[in-house]
């Protein structure tokens, strides 16, 4: 993962939640990395350095509050030991067992996106604006240079990137070429989200190991890709 990245380990093992609390995790800013049973999480926990948990409460092999209970008791944990969020469906009394194992907070199944996304926000995973008028204007010196910029990028600059993401296909190391031009171009725009997201996917094209990471990136790539576009033609319009 990049330096920088909100890192969160994901522990669910229903592929509905999973993908479900994935999405919400992006979409919130996070850098999410999913397991499907307990002692994988266990695994990964203890090999990464994370900044939030979530774990489901019932796990194959190894439940929530059991890989928290073993992770509390590594040598040195109190020093490293990132919060835990555990998710769970089950009734008022299992949620106070799971904070008294440790858990900062206890989140019900089913999890709506905005108490999850609350969740997340109260330890540190928020997701960044999509358009920076400040930085935009330092980088170009006028509101009238913004304004010309910004509408080309809207008009020509970002369809092209569209059809060039469309095109590739299956061979997303051809985006880099891509990816290393938006950069810039959104430095001027003040296209903050979009520019965060190209630097994750174009880390993962480059480290090239994760299959996960890479499908991971190219998601939140093309989420930003279309919220900076429908965020930049609002303003435009606004600005007619």
């Amino acid at each position: 993962m990049e330096a920088g990245q909100f890192r969160v380990l994901l522990a669910e093992d229903d592929p509905v939640s999973r993908a479900f609390l994935r999405e919400a995790i992006l979409a919130c800013g996070g850098a999410p990395t999913a397991c499907v049973d307990g002692p994988s999480a266990l695994d990964r926990a203890r090999a990464g350095d994370w900044n939030l948990l979530v774990l489901d409460h019932h796990l194959p092999g190894l439940d929530g509050d059991d890989v928290l209970l073993a992770l509390k008791s590594d040598p040195g944990a109190g020093d490293r030991l990132p919060p835990a969020i555990a998710t769970t469906a089950e009734p008022d009394e299992v949620r106070i067992t799971l904070l008294q194992a440790g858990f900062v907070e206890v989140l019900p199944k089913p999890i709506s996106l905005q108490r999850l996304r609350a969740a997340l926000g109260r330890h540190g995973c928020r997701a960044t604006g999509l358009l920076d008028d400040a930085a935009a204007l330092r980088a170009c010196g006028s509101a009238t240079a913004v304004g010309h910029l910004r509408r080309l990028f809207a008009e020509e600059e970002l369809p092209r990137v569209q059809h060039e993401l469309e095109a590739h296909g299956d061979d997303h190391h051809a985006l880099r070429p891509t990816l290393h031009r938006l950069l810039a171009s959104c430095g001027f725009c003040g296209a903050t989200k979009l520019a965060r997201a190209s630097e994750i996917l174009h880390g993962a094209l480059a480290d090239g190991t994760d299959p996960g990471r890479i499908r991971d990136a190219l998601r939140a790539f093309g989420q930003a890709l279309h919220e900076t576009r429908v965020a930049l033609h609002d303003r435009l319009d606004d600005d007619a």
